[in-house]
């Protein structure tokens, strides 16, 4: 039984005691319930007697009265999960646990709310296409985004495909703004700006995987397509049945040769498209990443770590004391970056600027500010950006720690103070 399995097993039983779980630790809990796995005692006898031992009365949530769960509605940490859906995508891989090699299956699994990445820790018998009803499962974060944990005590049923509404297997038609991760089947018309070829080996075998990105006049996004579909890079593909994951929050369409791929000879998709996509801070937050975008907010914090800091010549972490916690004793790199919060009224995020960027809002070389004092400079960078409104053009992130741009320019805005009051105050009549 996996870490994993033992922490969902110990969520059933504080869940179902409610507040009485709150009198007794949760390491308590786990010693006295992993003694029961060591006795050989079967799982949900141990949570039963746990249970009843410190005052519950509850029946333990998945048993077979549990509804179904839409994947839209999953949220990270939950525990005896039961979902009804289709298998898009299913692969095994094999792992090292505790010195011992291990096969894994991960995949897709979709329903008429969304899509949802899943893991299998165990042998299981799935096959794309399959519909299957699962009881018992776990779900985590992984990335910023929610992930479905087949454990050990997982039950899966493979059933009819009637059982779920016809939505579930139909594509959606969206714009490329509008992607985001879990969502179900896609119809996507979209220039290919970029593609690259790759070798890779799947179930032994050698496969070429193309990648690269696509664009129309409302963004950009990143595609993974998983069978040679004579993509060309300029031409402008309608892609239907494809799916979506992430990366750090960024969009990604993934498709292969169950998807319908259609070359569009004449559309005006790619003839004049933008360079940035210009976002308000919310939007972006909800979205969860984006390729090039243009966002602006009031700098509303400079965090500490800003200034002169020293790097690792091997991969370029911040260290302390020429230790890096990866190689050792090194001769450190001194650097310049700047850490801000930037806030627009309805939304906030994260920015690290590079040296380059630094400098440029500074106003000063880095050689300049390495003859500063520390006090002095921090001081310094504080009073030239703090509550002045910027503009960041870069790559939107997001993991659990929140959204982060990552800045390829940066620029202050020159703010009309009259103009500003007048659309405040015009703001405020609306509410009125």
């Amino acid at each position: 039984m996996t870490e994993e399995d033992i922490s969902s097993h110990i969520d059933d039983i504080i869940n179902s005691l409610n507040n009485e779980g709150k009198k007794i630790s949760r390491e308590e809990i786990k010693e006295e319930f992993t003694k029961f796995m060591e006795y050989g005692v079967p799982v949900d006898q141990a949570k039963q007697t746990l249970i009843k031992k410190y005052g519950g009365t509850a029946v333990i949530p998945g048993s077979s009265s549990s509804t179904r769960t839409l994947i839209s509605d999953l949220k990270p940490n939950q525990s005896s999960v039961k979902v009804l859906g289709h298998v898009i995508a299913v692969n095994p891989k094999e792992i090292t646990v505790k010195g011992e090699s291990r096969t894994i299956h991960y995949g897709i699994l979709g329903d008429e709310s969304g899509t949802i990445p899943f893991t299998a820790w165990g042998d299981i018998d799935l096959s794309k296409g399959d519909v299957v009803e699962i009881t018992n499962a776990y779900t985590r974060e992984w990335q910023g985004a929610v992930q479905l944990n087949l454990g050990d005590r997982v039950n899966i049923v493979k059933t009819d495909k009637e059982k779920l509404p016809e939505e579930a297997f139909k594509p959606k038609e969206v714009k490329i703004r509008d992607l985001r991760s879990g969502m179900g089947r896609v119809d996507v018309t979209a220039k290919i700006i970029k593609l690259e070829e790759r070798e890779t080996e799947v179930n032994g075998e050698k496969k070429k995987v193309f990648s690269g990105l696509i664009a129309d006049d409302t963004g950009k996004a990143q595609f993974t397509a998983w069978d040679d579909l004579k993509l060309k890079e300029g031409d402008v593909f309608r892609i239907i049945g494809g799916y979506i994951k992430s990366w750090k929050g960024i969009p990604q369409l993934t498709f292969d040769s169950n998807a319908t791929v259609k070359k569009i000879e004449k559309s005006n998709i790619g003839k004049d498209l933008p360079n940035l996509i210009r976002m308000p801070l919310h939007v972006l937050v909800e979205k969860g990443g984006a390729l090039d975008v243009e966002v602006e907010g009031t700098v509303i914090d400079v965090r500490p770590g800003s200034g002169i800091v020293v790097r690792c010549p091997e991969c370029n972490r911040v260290i302390q004391s020429d230790i890096c916690s990866i190689h050792g004793k090194v001769k450190g790199i001194s650097d310049l970056r700047i850490k801000l919060v930037v806030d627009d009224g309805y939304g906030a995020v994260d920015s690290i600027l590079n040296r380059e960027l630094s400098e440029k809002l500074l106003g000063k070389t880095f050689d300049e500010c390495k003859k500063m004092k520390i006090d002095e400079l921090n001081s310094f960078i504080r009073e030239k950006v703090f509550a002045k409104r910027v503009v960041l053009r870069g790559n939107a992130l997001s993991d659990s720690f929140g959204t982060s741009i990552v800045a390829k320019d940066v620029d202050f805005v020159d703010v009309d103070v009259s103009v500003e009051a007048e659309k405040i105050i015009s703001e405020l009549e609306d509410l009125l």
